[in-house]
């Protein structure tokens, strides 16, 4: 007896480690396709946050359409021994949408499948439309991976003394003739001046995002004509910076520049500024004759 308890310990806790890695409790972010030929855009940049008790699932479905953020109270069932996930009915917006504000709801049901790996983790599956608008509203397919970043698309808050993967600007000076030959071909292209802000604090956050289907845009970002975000791929996973603003001009000025346009022209993304606790959404569009430009100017305090 003595000699099989080891082994008895180690197969519970074998046992513990598995059942914990089929755990689905967390964020998940993916892209959702839309299964419809010849559709392009108008995907959904979304992310699940579940939490897992025994087989009772709730928690939020957040996504991206278009310019703007929808958040959905979802629950459901998970299986731990067929690592299905079911989610009962939530609503979203129609793909062919024209306007955030006034477009049809569609009613879908979600069914996803837990993969797990030594490298990440991974749900697949679809969001289907119930019977009454199965001929209005494809299935919308998704691929989520697991993440760490708890702050999820909800942030509403910074923290600026947290270390985690952000490109911080310390000292905006362009260095090598890499970048300088790259400001030579930024102030080719036009700046076209997509937004005008005014902020509060002196810092700011900025995460960008690809705006749709993950086709390989690829750019670069400058604030005030110095590289703040070097040559980077956009993902559903946040390129994140820090911008300290400058009191010595009336405006600041943040620049994306295309190095490509991916396989759908152009190069799209979904910037998010976080000013305290105010978040601006805005979408970017550039391509390789012009560079989508944002204006922030510090709101002053008023002395009357």
């Amino acid at each position: 007896m003595k000699k099989r308890l080891p082994f008895l310990i180690m197969a519970l806790l074998c046992a513990s480690l598995v059942c914990k890695a089929q755990e689905i409790n967390g964020h998940w972010y993916g892209v959702g396709i839309v299964n419809s030929a010849g559709n392009n855009n108008n995907n959904y940049l979304s992310e699940l946050v579940l939490t897992q008790k025994g087989k009772l699932v709730t928690g939020e479905l957040n996504f991206y359409f278009r310019d703007s953020l929808f958040s959905n109270k979802i629950s459901g069932s998970y299986d731990a021994a067929t690592r299905k996930l079911l989610l009962k009915q939530t609503t979203i917006i129609y793909h062919k949408a024209t306007s955030t504000t006034l477009g049809v709801d569609c009613p879908m049901t979600g069914e996803f499948i837990l993969r797990i790996a030594k490298a990440e983790s991974v749900l697949t599956g679809w969001f289907i439309s119930t019977k009454d608008f199965r001929f209005t509203c494809p299935d919308i397919n998704f691929k989520l991976k697991k993440s760490a970043d708890t702050l999820g698309f909800a942030r509403t808050k910074q923290n600026f003394e947290q270390e985690d993967t952000i490109v911080k600007q310390q000292a905006p000076v362009v260095i090598t003739q890499e970048e300088k030959d790259k400001l030579s071909l930024f102030n080719t292209r036009t700046k076209n001046y997509t937004r005008e802000i005014e902020v509060n604090s002196p810092n700011l956050r900025i995460e960008l995002y690809d705006n749709g289907a993950i086709d390989y845009d690829s750019v670069t970002v400058f604030f005030n004509e110095h590289i703040v975000i070097p040559k980077s791929k956009l993902d559903y996973t946040a390129i994140r910076a820090t911008l300290h603003l400058s009191d010595s001009l009336e405006y600041n000025e943040l620049s994306m520049f295309a190095e490509n346009e991916g396989l759908v022209p152009p190069n799209t993304a979904m910037l998010i500024i976080y000013d305290g606790s105010t978040r601006h959404d805005i979408l970017l569009t550039s391509d390789l004759k012009q560079n989508a430009t944002i204006r922030l100017k510090r709101k002053r305090p008023n002395n009357n």
